[in-house]
């Protein structure tokens, strides 16, 4: 009987097979003879290497991981392979684990911009910005007149709200290349971030032009409005884009979260200019029902010493977000951090997990300020879970440090601070100097009430500053809770003297 013969299978032939059917995103074509060449030469690294690529790139993220897994075990060393694991965890937004794959990439193949451009990304994602800057800067040395790099560098700016730096990184990119839409955004983000308000709106008028769906220009037409205070018109525009959008998701994250205040503010100008509404309204009942309650608590951001302003928003049923909201911050401690930045905040080094009761809560050494988690028996979990939880409070401290700076320097809330203590006017002024280092911030202090200034009252201590009169601080083991209506009384009172201008004692 005669031997039955196959036809000679040749390894190149298959991989420019494959090739070609990436070629022509044909993936399932492509994925089959990959695997054929796989079966026939697994010694090859092409084989294995590519069909990662197929796979990630059409959303199939387990399944590349698996393969990436695979294959590492087979070729460690190959450059290729490296890049497409860490393509793999930046598609899944694992961004500690991109950053270590890409970080491989660059020891490994310090060519390959990838593992700048990404490593710088994955970084700063992960609010490791000072890595992220350094990697940035590593990489423009090597590509100095790549825009991938150029903009990388700008994001990084962005990321760590180095505005005047931004700035002067997002022009060359937008100059260069202006058909970038993140250098329209971005340029036209920073420049109304250093006050520069008129070219900002410039830009992202002539953008929105190009392109008028688009969610990130539409959200910064509202806020250059709401920038200069022009409340009438950024109401309009958040209208506008929802209606015009094409995510709505992403403009419902970015707005949603200041769209009551907004409101609020374009209703309260409409009510002062309405003869009727000034005529008939008495002084007390305009200043403590011209806002919705919901919207009046959005228009603050607490600063401690304790969690009673943080939980009067909740009562009213906001939950923002914010560093110091549930915190327990003492004054002299609290300046020190404002005049440091908060530079300690979430380092690892500088970060303690306590208990207290069975709730886990965070100390900051430095500043000695101490945060709830709100969540509890952590201790009792595995190695490795407690290990996640510590990481993911470490990077939502920096993320929530980023963003008070970011709101001391774009002020857009009144802060808010009380204490047991008895301040007087220069202890208050010490704190509204460390908040108006940042930008033109305004603060209601609040203090025990005394014979001439009972509970409820509030005055202007100087343009910008107020001094606010409770009964205390809450105890909250014994059950108790803060004194709602009256909180909104002094928040009422004291953003009416904000929006007017007005001194005295209400």
């Amino acid at each position: 009987m005669d031997a039955i013969e196959y036809p000679l299978i040749r390894p190149d032939d298959l991989a420019s097979e494959a090739w070609s059917a990436m070629g022509r995103q044909d993936s399932e074509e492509a994925l089959r003879l990959w695997q054929a060449l796989r079966e026939h030469s697994p010694e090859r690294s092409d084989g294995h290497i590519w069909p990662i690529q197929i796979l990630w790139q059409n959303g199939n993220l387990d399944e590349a991981e698996a393969m990436a897994q695979k294959a590492f075990a087979r070729f460690p060393d190959d450059p290729e392979l490296l890049v497409q694991q860490a393509w793999v965890a930046t598609s899944q937004q694992r961004w500690d684990v991109a950053a270590q794959r890409w970080a491989a990439v660059r020891s490994r193949a310090p060519e390959r911009i990838e593992g700048y451009v990404w490593g710088a990304r994955a970084l700063w994602q992960s609010s490791l910005t000072d890595e992220a800057e350094t990697v940035a800067a590593e990489g423009l040395k090597r590509f100095p007149a790549d825009v991938r790099m150029m903009a990388e560098g700008a994001w990084v700016a962005t990321a760590r709200h180095d505005w005047p730096e931004a700035v002067r990184r997002w022009m060359p990119v937008h100059e260069a290349h202006p058909e970038r839409l993140d250098g329209q955004v971005r340029t036209g983000q920073a420049l109304r971030m250093v006050g520069r308000i008129d070219e900002s709106e410039a830009m992202t008028i002539a953008a929105l032009a190009r392109h008028p769906d688009d969610a990130e220009l539409l959200i910064e037409h509202v806020l250059t409005a709401a920038a200069r205070e022009d409340w009438a018109a950024a109401v309009a525009r958040i209208d506008e884009a929802r209606d015009k959008g094409r995510d709505r998701q992403r403009i419902e994250q970015s707005l949603g979260p200041i769209e009551a205040r907004i409101r609020a503010f374009a209703a309260g100008e409409a009510l002062a200019a309405s003869p009727s509404a000034a005529s008939t309204a008495g002084a007390s009942a305009t200043t403590d029902d011209a806002i919705p309650p919901s919207a009046l608590m959005l228009a603050f951001e607490s600063l401690g010493e304790r969690c009673d302003f943080g939980a009067v928003q909740r009562h009213f049923g906001v939950e923002p977000l914010g560093l110091l909201r549930f915190a327990w911050s003492r004054f002299d401690p609290l300046i020190a951090a404002l005049e440091d930045r908060f530079g300690a905040v979430g380092t690892i080094e500088d970060t303690a997990f306590e208990l207290y009761g069975d709730e886990t809560i965070l100390k900051m050494k430095t500043y000695d300020v101490i945060f709830h988690t709100f969540v509890y028996r952590i201790e009792q979990e595995p190695a490795e879970k407690r290990e996640a939880f510590y990481q993911q409070q470490r990077r939502r401290l920096l993320f929530l440090k980023e963003k008070l700076i970011g709101d001391l320097e774009e002020p857009q809330k009144i802060c808010i601070y009380s204490t047991d203590e008895y301040a007087s006017d220069d202890h208050v002024a010490r704190l509204f100097a460390a908040l108006r280092a940042y930008g033109p911030n305004s603060l209601l202090f609040v203090r025990p009430a005394r014979a001439d200034r009972p509970a409820g009252t509030v005055e202007t201590l100087e343009d910008g500053l107020y001094a606010g009169y409770f009964p205390g601080l809450t105890d909250f083991v014994a059950g108790n809770q803060p004194p709602f209506e009256l909180w909104r009384q002094l928040c009422a009172r004291t953003y009416q003297l904000a929006k007017t201008g007005a001194s005295g004692n209400g």
